[in-house]
């Protein structure tokens, strides 16, 4: 055992006094990161619609029938702006099918099941808890916008200003 250790930490010391530099990482192709971007936060805002979708019927107060309206609306325009944004780039925009769960803020499945079991003020409380966290998914998504397309900047900096305003409205519809 000790001859392995020792055999092991002398490779790796060897390997170490190369003189060589690591390689440097590739920079990554700016086309792929915006295809990324957009092929992330497309899904990302459709589940958005998902969630407004559930509010009609659900004895939700005025101030949330209202909000749910207002994010729905934008949520619309932003899809159709992403959509035409990949199609003027000539992006490939692929849907992340099963991926939900390793972008931020996406609601669970038992999530999307429960919500419409619900109704009045318990739909209402998890509707928002919901929305909120979504909404801080989009943003972190948005900040974490790494291309140097500068339309596609400013639509992330969009993003986090107009979700950031959802997200204040929604947290005082808790309180």
């Amino acid at each position: 055992m000790i001859r392995v250790l020792a055999a092991v930490l002398l490779a790796a010391a060897v390997a170490g006094c190369s003189g060589a530099p690591p390689a440097p990482a590739p920079a990554p192709d700016p086309a792929a990161v915006d295809a990324a971007f957009l092929s992330s936060m497309i899904p990302h805002h459709e589940q958005a619609l998902e969630l407004t979708a559930m509010v009609g019927g659900r004895g939700a107060s005025p101030g949330l029938a209202a909000v749910a309206l207002r994010i729905d609306r934008e949520q619309v325009e932003e899809i159709g702006q992403m959509q035409g944004l990949a199609r003027a780039r000539s992006l490939p925009v692929g849907a992340h099918d099963g991926m939900h769960g390793a972008m931020p803020g996406m609601a669970d499945p038992a999530t999307l099941a429960t919500l419409p079991t619900l109704h009045g003020p318990a739909f209402e409380r998890r509707w928002l808890e919901t929305m909120i966290r979504h909404h801080e998914g989009a943003v972190t998504m948005a900040r974490g916008y790494a291309g140097t397309d500068e339309t596609l900047r400013r639509f992330a900096q969009t993003t986090v200003a107009s979700q950031s305003v959802e997200i204040t409205t929604m947290e005082q519809l808790l309180h």
